[in-house]
């Protein structure tokens, strides 16, 4: 029976990278629900709040530029959760709005946001 050679380091670490592309993202998940370092709860209440954000501002007029200050977001106020909106006038295209809502929260180092922008055409009366 002929020997065969043994593995170069290339193929081992060839072979250890295709199957940590694969699981890589199941490690994540089970890290995230089974560390309670990290809040998985927060990033999702936090979307569905930044998803609530944009459809009042898309429900506006757009009629000028508007921008607001970090509010306090109602019913995430344990997560101590502020909301923004900025409606601009695209500085290139005129007939065009740009929509911008962001969430964060957390303290000073560890602050974490999301952000969410829709480009939107606009009437002109």
């Amino acid at each position: 029976m002929p020997e065969t050679a043994p593995r170069s380091m290339f193929e081992k670490l060839l072979y250890l990278g295709i199957a940590t592309f694969f699981l890589w993202p199941f490690v994540q998940l089970w890290s995230v629900k089974a560390l309670p370092l990290f809040e998985s709860d927060g990033h999702l209440r936090a979307s569905v709040a930044l998803e609530n954000l944009m459809e009042s501002a898309l429900s506006r007029p757009f009629e000028r530029s508007y921008t607001s200050g970090f509010e306090p977001v109602k019913g995430c106020e344990d997560l101590d959760l502020m909301g923004r909106i900025e409606v601009l006038v695209h500085p290139d295209f005129p007939a065009s709005v740009l929509v911008r809502a962001q969430v964060r929260w957390g303290m000073f180092p560890l602050v974490k946001s999301l952000n969410l922008e829709c480009l939107k055409a606009r009437t002109r009366p």
